[in-house]
């Protein structure tokens, strides 16, 4: 009698694994390559890795996994390097909720195949194939497979017992030995400088905004739309979050918006029967779909319409005036899209303090208060930006090193300054009357782009 054998899975050496991930342009392709090589996640738990799952300075993520079941999986060094690199260059766009790096099942098979393919030149890889690797280089490190199944997220040890028929050598104890010895290096030397005890979390409670719930609801019950207008990052989001029984809009999407508000009221759970309903309004015009909407029945909050177009802004107002809608926008001049506006002044401090307090987690409270009087400070007791960087310094970084898209334009470089003057005096030691007309034309230059642009043509613009 034959003995039933489970079939070895394909899997690629470390090596492979490191060329693999070779010469990929695509920020988002590395680090979802390295999340399934490094991090041994599954390619629906990538999909739907967020930020706020992510313990950097801790050394672990949580993921979501079959069965909608947690796990703690440990970040070596090699994949913190990558996740690091990923928030620099976009932290800035991504919310705690934010999908890390999201897409579909689908996409990231065929991103796989590509570069396995291009890299490698094998047809047979696929995102499996980079999570056996990791368990198989786990248990070649001599990694327990108790442990392997923890980390894998295995509800029975017998499916992890396939590793041990690949073994092929065993010399140490934990995930981190996946890291080269260069990377170990690096990691012991930078985690003096970036390790930190602070953890945040995400608030979800609202202060100090009695008389603007007050206010939002009395209009409310009389069935008056509202918007909410004051200065980006004073709170207008959670004022909105907070408003129960409502259905939720964070980005409007012209008639796909009105689609999702319209079959909201339907409650169809036939995933066929609502891409059929689906089908038939999106032949409708927005105008119909405004028809529908009249006296909907709740409250439709958008979260912000700051950027949205003019005609854009024109539909919101418009479906403000048949149903009852909720706004926030940092433009003065949308006041006037309703009959009925807030402004909405920033938090006072004490109440950003506390905000700041429930969301940083530091086992020091002494340390904790100068780190929240310093956030406060360098924020200037806008909330968001608060926020923000109390998220970055979860990295290791220090306040200094932090930097928000509203700082960066609010810098002015002393490079072209010094250009000028490097110039003129190259001029004068030289005599030369064509270094002195290219210094005096880059200091019009510089004087043009000051003067004119940042504080003319800018203002007119955004008026």
């Amino acid at each position: 009698m034959k003995e039933n054998r489970k079939k070895i899975p394909l899997f690629l050496s470390q090596k492979d694994v490191e060329v693999l991930a070779k010469n990929i342009r695509k920020d988002k392709h590395k680090l979802g390559i390295f999340l399934m090589s490094y991090g041994g996640l599954r390619v629906s738990e990538v999909c739907g890795l967020r930020v706020s799952g992510l313990h950097l300075a801790r050394g672990f993520m949580k993921v979501h996994g079959k069965g909608d079941k947690e796990r703690i999986v440990p970040i070596n060094a090699r994949l913190l390097k990558e996740i690091e690199s990923y928030l620099q260059k976009f932290g800035h766009k991504l919310g705690p909720d934010s999908l890390l790096i999201g897409g579909e099942r689908s996409s990231w098979h065929y991103v796989v195949k590509k570069y396995s393919k291009y890299n490698l030149g094998r047809s047979d890889v696929h995102c499996h194939t980079l999570r056996h690797s990791f368990a198989t280089g786990l248990y070649e490190k001599d990694v327990p497979i108790e442990r392997i199944s923890q980390i894998l997220g295995h509800s029975k040890l017998d499916t992890t017992m396939v590793y041990s028929h690949i073994s092929v050598e065993q010399k140490k104890e934990a995930v981190m030995t996946l890291d080269t010895p260069r990377s170990r290096f690096i990691s012991l030397f930078t985690s003096f400088k970036k390790r930190t005890e602070i953890t945040v979390n995400q608030y979800t409670g609202i202060v100090g905004r009695e008389r603007e719930l007050a206010f939002i609801n009395k209009h409310i019950s009389s069935s008056f739309s509202v918007i909410l207008v004051g200065p980006k990052g004073c709170g207008k989001s959670a004022i909105l979050k907070a408003m129960e029984g409502s259905i939720f809009i964070k980005e409007f999407k012209k008639k796909q918006t009105l689609i999702k508000i319209v079959l909201s009221k339907e409650n169809i759970d036939d995933p066929e029967v609502y891409k059929e309903a689906e089908k038939e309004l999106k032949k409708l015009s927005i105008d119909e779909l405004l028809e529908q909407l009249k006296s909907y029945g709740r409250v439709i909050v958008f979260d912000d319409i700051t950027d949205l177009s003019k005609l854009d802004r024109k539909t919101v107002a418009s479906l403000s005036e048949i149903t009852t809608v909720l706004a926030a926008s940092s433009r003065a001049a949308d006041k006037k899209l309703f009959k009925t506006f807030l402004d909405v002044k920033p938090l006072k401090r004490l109440y950003t303090r506390q905000v700041l307090s429930e969301i940083i987690h530091l086992n020091n409270p002494k340390k904790k208060e100068l780190i929240v009087d310093d956030i406060l400070h360098q924020s200037g007791d806008n909330l968001k930006e608060a926020e923000y960087i109390a998220g970055q310094l979860t990295l290791g970084k220090s306040n200094e090193e932090v930097s928000t898209p509203d700082r960066e334009s609010n810098q002015v470089s002393i490079a072209p300054i010094l250009l000028i003057f490097v110039l003129f005096f190259f001029a004068y030691v030289l005599k030369s009357y064509a270094t002195s007309m290219v210094a005096l034309s880059y200091a019009l230059m510089v004087v043009f782009r000051l003067v004119f642009y940042r504080y003319i043509f800018m203002p007119a613009s955004r008026k």
